[in-house]
């Protein structure tokens, strides 16, 4: 099997496991596949840049490599955990601008991910098109079906890269080869060690499951489970070291801040308002009645698998199980993720402390891949029938990615926008605003922002006192960002008896303003130019935006450490 960037052929794969995997055409197809597949990845992933957490993840890797970007920022001064992502990738910032950073790296990202998806792919199934035509379910039903709001393909981040590798961990997998698997997991880890660390689980079940005639030893697995170990520890001892030294009650809070205040989405979908829960739940649950559907439809093909058809063998049908065992396990966590938000409700802290890391994660990338995979199976087989029905019934989804692909890409013509800046009103007149920011005022002028203003360092290079979208990850800056959360943006009693949210500095008023700046060291305040506030305007300034929806003010405090 002809494989782009150097795949293993299948004659490597026979020698090592026995399996009678079937070869395809040569390799300028597989080209167009890769391709094509990168093509999807880049219609859904490919908004002008930064994406939703581009400036938060890229604006912390110049901080790391050059400390004077944005010296005194909140966010950016508090620990770093992704160190293998500042090392392997972080470093650009140093030699490009921050959208150049953002396009090469995704562009690298979603090439690996095309790689391995081939590559994985292609163990189910060597007919022609189908790892294009997966890729395409898999894409729509990630963003269409998720639970817990995880993505794949968007902009670059640490686990983007991790997700990559443990798709190629997942083919080595569904091959039934068990020493290899254990090392892209760790390098996955190094990267994100909670995507690394899930998909270690979740394939240690599949092993576990397996017959025992097919099942490799545990001692001819040890050398690469300690290899993949060895190498997940860039990602691992970052993370242990967010709680180091810090004392259990404020490590229990930033916890329960963390999941309850600030992520329930992705981690306690539970709390959630009881229309978005079921939403979650009605198109999760759909995909989920498919998968199990899909796991018999498979189990059953596989028994019987004519070992004469080229393109149908009992090796690809064990394959394509072994993917759907590992969803399957995926899929048990977020039973017992949910399980445990609901036994523990009435102890947050307690519940917190399980549920931070990510219970729910997982089902959302291997469940819609394993329908995909599969799905695409189903495809092939009711081609090959020949009947109306079938031919039509095979349309269906052809149809469904091709609308989301085509309705995503209109979308990005019609509102061009980038993604970080959703909530940003007259977004032009913000990015004119930071430009005028980065190019007027010293390189060390720390800001009071918009609470959705989290793309302020992306575009002005300067520092702020915080946002909303930028938390940091250990656990005494975790409190500290929520105590400002509340301080600058706090909840008010509205006219109509309906709390309302200070959300912009020209809400605060001049005097609250001013007692803010004091507090935080802030030397300028960038708020929207109505309401006005009783001081110093730098911007804008004659011909500079006379109809900015933004106003830069000047507050006479010098860039200081934040009153205690």
């Amino acid at each position: 099997m002809a494989y782009p960037l150097g795949m293993v052929n299948d004659a490597k794969t026979v020698r090592s496991t026995g399996q009678n995997l079937p070869a395809t055409s040569g390799g300028r197809r597989d080209w167009v596949e890769f391709a094509l597949i990168l093509a999807i990845f880049f219609i859904v992933g490919g908004a002008p840049a930064p994406h939703v957490n581009e400036s938060h993840y890229l604006t912390k890797a110049t901080h790391y490599w050059d400390p004077s970007y944005c010296p005194g920022d909140f966010f950016l001064d508090s620990a770093d955990p992704h160190l293998t992502f500042y090392w392997t990738f972080g470093w650009l910032t140093r030699l490009a601008s921050l959208t150049e950073v953002a396009w090469i790296g995704r562009v690298a990202a979603w090439a690996l991910l095309a790689y391995a998806w081939l590559r994985l792919a292609r163990t189910v199934s060597t007919t022609p098109w189908t790892a294009v035509l997966s890729a395409a379910i898999w894409v729509t039903l990630l963003e269409k079906a998720n639970f817990a709001g995880e993505w794949v393909v968007g902009g670059i981040e640490a686990k983007c890269f991790a997700y990559g590798f443990v798709l190629l961990g997942l083919a080595e997998v569904a091959r039934g080869r068990w020493r290899m698997p254990w090392v892209w997991f760790g390098v996955a880890s190094a990267f994100h060690v909670l995507v690394g660390a899930w998909a270690v689980l979740a394939a240690l079940g599949v092993w576990l499951a397996e017959r025992r005639d097919r099942r490799t030893p545990l001692v001819a697995m040890l050398p690469s489970l300690i290899l993949g170990g060895i190498l997940s520890m860039p990602g691992l001892l970052p993370g242990l070291a967010l709680e180091r030294g810090t004392d259990p009650a404020v490590a229990n809070e930033a916890a329960r801040i963390y999941v309850f205040e600030r992520l329930p989405h992705h981690l306690a979908p539970l709390s959630l308002p009881a229309g978005e829960l079921q939403m979650r739940l009605v198109r999760f649950g759909l995909m989920a009645a498919a998968f199990v559907v899909l796991w018999v439809w498979a189990a059953r093909r596989e028994q019987l698998a004519d070992t004469s058809s080229p393109d149908e063998t009992p090796p690809q049908w064990q394959a394509l199980l072994r993917t759907m065992r590992f969803a399957g396990f995926a899929l048990a966590a977020n039973v017992v993720g949910l399980t445990i938000e609901a036994a523990l409700a009435d102890d947050p802290l307690a519940a917190a402390r399980v549920l931070r890391y990510y219970w729910f994660r997982q089902a959302d990338i291997a469940v819609p891949l394993a329908v995909a995979l599969a799905g695409t199976q189903l495809v092939v087989a009711l081609l090959s029938h020949e009947k109306r029905l079938a031919t039509a019934a095979v349309l269906v989804p052809l149809i469904a990615c091709g609308w989301f692909l085509a309705t995503t890409s209109m979308k990005r013509i019609r509102d061009p926008k980038p993604p970080a800046l959703a909530r940003m009103v007259r977004y032009q007149d913000w990015q004119d605003a930071c430009a005028w920011v980065r190019n007027n005022t010293p390189a060390d002028a720390r800001f009071l922002i918009p609470r959705a203003g989290h793309s302020f360092k992306w575009y002005a290079s300067r520092a702020d006192a915080g946002s909303y979208k930028d938390v940091p990850q250990d656990a005494a800056s975790v409190v500290e960002w929520r105590r400002r959360g509340r301080e600058l943006f706090p909840l008010i009693e509205g006219v109509d008896g309906e709390e309302k949210m200070l959300g912009s500095p020209d809400q605060w008023g001049t005097e609250r303003a001013r007692a803010l700046a004091k507090e935080y060291g802030a030397s300028h305040i960038l708020g929207r130019t109505y309401p006005p506030l009783d001081l110093p305007i730098v911007y804008p300034r004659g011909d500079e935006g006379p109809d900015s929806y933004y106003t830069v003010y000047e507050t006479g405090e010098s860039p200081a450490a934040p009153s205690p």
